[in-house]
Order: C-alpha cells, then structure tokens, then sequence
C-alpha cells in the first residue's frame, strides 16, 4: 500500500527524535523536513517505524536533480519492512526473481537498482548485447541462474519494484492509467542500466488530456533521436479487431499521445502472436494487455520496434498468467483481500513459487497456487508442487485450487480467513 510510517533518527550528537508521516510529507512542513535529512545525511541514522521485524534501517539519498535529499532502504533490506510499507519488497526466493545471477539486479546504497539487461539502449552498440547462456545455479540447487534480464523481465521488474502487483481494498477505483504510469515512470527513475537512467530512455501511454505526460513523451523521442538513442514504450494494446490482429505494420496501442508511430514488421508481430498465446487469447476476450517494446532510434515521428513482449493484467492492473489466474484474481477482489502477485521474470519453468501470496492471514505471508493443466508433464510438476509446498508450508499452511478438475470454477475452496490487523 506505500505506506508512509514514521522515522526514528539518531543523529551525529546522539540525539534522537521521532518524525511522523505528516511531518515527512505535509506540504506545510516541506522546508523543516529538508533541515532534518540535510543533518542525517550528514552523519546520522534513519530507522523506519513500519510493523516490520527487521532493523529498517534508511538511507538518506541526495537528489543531485531536486537539490534535496529522499529516505531509500539498504540494499536486500526490503523483507524487513512490514508489507504495507513503502520500503518493503519481497525476498526474491519468492518470485521469479530468484532466477537470476546475483550482479542482475543489484541494489546500491541510494535504494536505486542496477540491471544488467539483455538488449542495449544504445544505437552504436549491437541490440543482443548481453546475450549469454545462462550460469552459475540458484541457491541450494544445481539450476542454472540467468545472466541478464529480457524485456519481459525488465517489464516485471518494473510493475514490482512500482507495486503494481500488489493489491489492497482501500485502493478499488484509485488505480487509473495515469497512475500506474506515474508510478512506472518514478521506478523507473531509480533504476540505472549500463550506466543510463531508465526513465531517460522510457515513454509511457498518455491521452491527449495528459499534456504533462504527452510533453514528456516528445522532449525524450526528441532527445533520443539528437542522442541516437533507443527507446523503451509501456503501452496497453489497443481494443481488439481483427484488422488489428492481422497487423498493419503498426504497434496497436491505446495512449499514444506524444510517442512516435510504432512501426514492425509482420513477422515481429508473427513472433509476439506465437510467443504470447495466453495474452493475445485475453486481448480477443478485451482483456487489458500491457505491451514494453523497444524501438531503434526514433525518425521524422516514426521509430521500429526491435523487440515487443506483452503482459496480461486485470482491470486492477494486478498481472495475471492465465484464465483461471484472471478468476482467482477477481474473487480476491470482491472478497475484499489484501494480497500480491510474484512475477516470473526470466525465471525457469523448474523455479518453484505461488501464484499469489495473501497479505492478511496473520504475520506470516500465505501461498495460493492454480493448477490448470492437465497434461502428463505438468502433473509431474504438480506433484512435485504439491510435495514441496506441503514441507515448506505444512499440508494445511497453503491453498489451491485444481482449475483442470473445476474449469467453470463451481468448486473454488474458500481463502483462508482473514485477520483483521
């Protein structure tokens, strides 16, 4: 929920004081808050007051742009923070994160990431360029780890580190468009690669009403093609036809204003259909689809898409693998839950994790698992799952629904209870 708690602060001379939220973000105290992260960069210690059970220390980040300073957590410190924090993450052994080499995604000392992704966001340089087998193994197994993050990935991360697949009650009817982009473009930020600041590289959807955000989007096409940069786009598909289907040699997308004229090729657009079965089959249901392309330097208001991968969400903007994902999803919603979903990444299929974790059973997180397959391969796994989850959680310590058994969805065992905080 990004919520703001207060800070303890030890400074140089010893003394200490509490600070609240409305002190932190209160306009009226803008100046005075300023004052103190001024003192505590210069020698002091920041602690979050959040429920968490770690040590929550905070780091007090200069913001060389802004000419002030920011609170950031240390870096693997995110677990620590209780789950409604804005300074929480969840420990990477439980999504797809656990798949990669550690010098992936590095967290700095600043609260920003550094990725090390598989594409470059430079025109001189060429666009595999981090391409590689995968090496090294994940912990306390012999799998190999992944040596850099695809677009995809790089698409997870992003909706992660903002949040986006997290959800609360208190949020039904706050998450618009505008929002999650907001929020996209503020990670995006903190997050540097080879060197780069995402956010330099990053277009967003936007209407036509969305000046700020269409005015963004043109200054940084433009200063892409002064620089001969690539970009990145993060767009919804636009409505489904069947002319938009067929392709038209065009990106189909819906909040354009201010980003160029997608163009591809067909047989780009061929791969993305192959590739991306469950999310084209919800783009047909009008399902909302999030599409991360990356384009080669933009031209007289045209600029090629290179590489495209696509993410289905639900109307919570709340990621969603498949049918049945979707349905598990929405009855989270209407019984009023609070809970999060752990991305794949670039995750091997043999990388074990729930498809959602609840957030209010108790202080300990609860995983809920979808079976929707019936195949002879994926029953193997599910037994495996199924073992596993039963050492890790205890029998009646997680839940599942069997989707290949129940397809219409008529026996959905109910969530466990919820626990008021």
């Amino acid at each position: 929920m990004d919520k703001c708690y207060p800070v303890r602060i030890t400074h140089a001379d010893k003394s200490e004081k509490n600070y609240s939220s409305q002190f932190q973000t209160a306009a009226e105290y803008a100046k005075p808050w300023k004052a103190v992260l001024t003192k505590a960069h210069a020698g002091g210690q920041v602690f979050c007051q959040c429920f968490g059970r770690g040590r929550k220390q905070l780091a007090v980040r200069h913001l060389a742009d802004a000419d002030g300073y920011c609170l950031a957590r240390y870096p693997r410190t995110g677990p620590e923070h209780s789950s409604d924090c804005q300074y929480y993450s969840p420990d990477a052994t439980k999504s797809g994160m656990q798949g990669y080499a550690e010098s992936v995604v590095e967290e700095g000392e600043d609260g920003g990431l550094r990725v090390k992704l598989a594409l470059s966001l430079r025109r001189k340089d060429p666009l595999e360029s981090a391409a590689g087998t995968p090496t090294g193994t994940s912990a306390g197994t012999a799998r190999p780890r992944q040596p850099a993050m695809t677009l995809l990935g790089l698409l997870h991360l992003l909706w992660s580190e903002s949040r986006l697949n997290t959800w609360y009650p208190k949020m039904e009817g706050k998450r618009r468009l505008g929002l999650v982009h907001a929020k996209l473009q503020q990670t995006a930020s903190s997050i540097l690669i080879a060197g780069a600041r995402l956010n330099d590289f990053l277009l967003v959807a936007a209407t036509d009403n969305d000046k700020r955000q269409a005015d963004a989007n043109k200054a940084k096409a433009n200063e892409a093609q002064r620089l001969s940069r690539r970009l990145v786009v993060i767009a919804p598909l636009a409505k489904h036809s069947a002319e938009a289907e067929a392709g038209l040699g065009r990106l189909p997308i819906s909040g354009f204003a201010g980003i160029p004229i997608l163009t591809l090729s067909n047989a780009l657009w061929a791969s993305a259909l192959r590739s991306f079965p469950q999310e084209i089959s919800a783009w047909k249901r009008q399902g909302k689809v999030m599409a991360i392309a990356i384009t080669d330097t933009p031209e007289r208001g045209r600029a090629n898409v290179l590489r495209l991968a696509l993410m289905s969400v639900s109307e919570r903007w709340i990621p969603v693998a498949s049918s049945h994902e979707a349905r598990v999803e929405q009855l989270l919603a209407e019984q009023q839950r609070s809970f999060w979903k752990p991305l794949r990444f670039d995750a091997a299929e043999e990388e074990v994790f729930p498809d959602f974790w609840l957030l209010d059973t108790g202080e300990a997180e609860f995983p809920l698992e979808v079976f929707g397959r019936s195949d002879e391969v994926y029953c193997a796994r599910k037994f495996a799952k199924h073992s596993l989850y039963d050492k890790q959680y205890t029998p009646s310590g997680w839940w599942c629904w069997d989707a290949a058994k129940d397809p219409d969805g008529k026996a959905i065992p109910p969530f466990p209870a919820n626990k008021p905080a």
